[in-house]
């Protein structure tokens, strides 16, 4: 009996991987958030939500840039937290649109000297 058992769980891992067979071995690519700093001050506790993830970078000086890989299950937007290292006060923002496909995006927010976030998708 347990051998037939243990033939019948090996006979469906083998159906598996045939029908399977592309999604196991090849690797999707997915969408890219970047958050650029160009305030003139650096971004400290920069969180960013997307999606039901969450990424966080604990400083982004001033001219330099995070990026996040990420991937959706469904249409999602943004949510930008952060503080200016010379601020004691939460920042944020929340916006744009990541679809979930098949395009895959990437998402460039600015944070400006004003505390202001410019938002852009470009096609990967």
């Amino acid at each position: 009996m347990k051998r037939l058992l243990l033939l019948a769980l090996f006979a469906a891992a083998l159906w598996y991987g045939w029908k399977h067979w592309g999604e196991l071995v090849s690797k999707r690519s997915g969408h890219e958030a970047v958050v650029e700093n160009a305030s003139g001050r650096e971004l400290t506790r920069v969180r960013l939500s997307v999606g039901g993830q969450t990424f966080v970078k604990e400083s982004i000086p001033d001219g330099e840039r995070a990026v996040f890989p990420f991937r959706v299950d469904s249409d999602a937007t943004f949510e930008l937290v952060w503080r200016f290292a010379d601020a004691s006060s939460e920042q944020s923002w929340s916006g744009g649109m990541v679809p979930r496909g098949p395009m895959l995006q990437r998402h460039v927010m600015t944070v400006d000297g004003d505390g202001a976030v410019l938002y852009r998708p470009e096609n990967k």
